[in-house]
C-alpha cells in the first residue's frame, strides 16, 4: 500500500515529551506538569496531572516560531534539568521547555517537522557559546 504524505490515511506527525514549561505572563510549571507537543503545524503546551491546570493549552503558531535552541541550568542540587528556548516573531514573547533529559530528542524531533532549530549550545543568558 502507499501513503502520500498528507494524505486522509497518513496519520499526523505528533511527538510528546513530558517536562516542565514558562511563558511570560501565561504559566509555569515545573517537571512533569506539563506535556510538550510538536506537530509540523505548532507547538502545544498542555498542563498534565489531576486537572491541577484548568486552563490552557497554549499553541504556538510555526510561523511565530523564530529560532529555538538550548541551554543546560546549573544547580547546586540535581536533578539538572535542560531547557528548550523557542525564540517568537514577538520579542516580549518567550516559550521554555524544561526537560529533565538531555534535550537532543526535542531538538531532533523540531527540526524534523521544520522549525528553525540552532545546535550551538547557548549560555544562561541564550547568548551562543563560542
Amino acid at each position: 500500500m502507499e501513503h502520500h504524505q498528507g494524505g486522509n490515511d497518513q496519520p499526523a506527525r505528533r511527538y510528546e515529551f513530558i517536562g516542565g514549561g514558562y511563558s511570560n505572563y501565561r504559566f509555569q510549571a515545573g517537571p512533569p506538569w506539563i506535556r510538550f507537543v510538536v506537530t509540523p503545524e505548532q507547538l502545544e503546551f498542555h498542563a498534565r496531572g489531576l486537572n491541577l491546570f484548568r486552563i490552557g493549552p497554549w499553541i504556538v503558531p510555526r510561523s511565530e516560531v523564530k529560532e529555538v535552541f538550548s541551554k543546560r541550568l546549573r544547580r547546586l542540587i540535581p536533578p539538572v534539568i535542560w531547557e528548550v528556548e523557542i525564540v517568537t516573531t514577538d520579542p516580549s514573547v518567550w516559550w521554555t521547555f524544561w526537560s529533565p533529559h538531555d534535550t537532543g530528542p526535542v531538538l531532533l524531533t523540531m527540526e524534523e517537522c521544520g522549525y528553525p532549530v540552532d545546535w550551538i549550545p547557548h549560555n544562561w543568558a541564550g547568548m551562543p557559546i563560542e
